[in-house]
């Protein structure tokens, strides 16, 4: 045990260290007091990894040919002409039809080839804009299909979903895991009508006067601006509230 004497070597040494620990406990009050923070989730990091790309791609159809086809049926007739009719409204220049050769249904493909383009003429393509090209199968046992393309504006997701370039356990730092949100950008890509209204938005047409003048002049007369709509009544013997005993 050290006796209380004054200036005791050991006293000056505990004197001082309270010294320090005193100033630092002031200077850190001085301090500026830094803001609380939490973790947050990157509220558009699915848009950076999987970001909607619009860009010219190609609308395909493919016509199954038989070996022994030579004329399409009905409800292919109609298809391609569908086809066609939405190739000049997307304002397609001209339609591609791709046959086989090689294959083992290449003489079929051919003649079911001239009854594709009398369907894409009847759909609104002229014939002149309608184009027949030879491409390889892959043997000569392959029955390969008839394929029909023309070129659009398309909006996609510019990699395959399903990439995991790491575990989704692993430490993401409180954000989402890579592969989130992949399934909706591409789904929401291929469900677009139009994908330029991902670069800029449609224009608003004009309005409909008529109704304008109508809704104004109800509005006048203190009368309902809304449209008038009914339910239609129950029939007879059906139930409209809880169920009978």
């Amino acid at each position: 045990m050290v006796p209380f004497v004054r200036n005791h070597p050991a006293l000056r040494y505990a004197v001082l260290v309270t010294g320090a620990l005193t100033l630092a406990g002031g200077l850190a009050g001085c301090a500026r007091p830094q803001p609380e923070t939490t973790g947050s989730i990157d509220s558009d990091g699915f848009r950076t990894r999987h970001p909607i790309v619009v860009e010219e791609g190609m609308e395909t159809l493919d016509i199954p040919a038989g070996i022994h086809s030579d004329r399409l049926t009905a409800q292919l007739a109609n298809t391609v002409e569908g086809f066609a009719r939405e190739a000049r409204r997307k304002g397609a220049r001209g339609v591609v039809v791709m046959v086989p050769s090689g294959s083992a249904n290449e003489v079929g493909a051919k003649r079911l080839s001239d009854d594709i383009v009398r369907a894409l003429t009847r759909g609104g393509v002229p014939a002149h804009l309608v184009e027949r090209r030879p491409y390889p199968a892959e043997g000569p046992e392959d029955v390969a299909p008839i394929r029909v393309a023309y070129p659009r504006i398309v909006a996609r997701v510019p990699h395959e979903c399903g990439e995991w370039p790491a575990q989704a356990t692993s430490d993401y730092g409180n954000g989402d895991y890579w592969n989130f949100g992949c399934a909706t950008q591409a789904n929401m890509a291929a469900m677009v009508d139009n994908p330029a209204d991902f670069v800029a938005p449609a224009q608003i047409g004009a309005p409909d006067a008529t109704r304008r003048a109508g809704v104004l002049q109800s509005y006048r007369k203190g009368e309902k601006t809304k449209s008038q709509f009914d339910l239609p009544s129950p029939s007879v013997g059906q139930v409209s509230g809880g169920s009978g005993g």
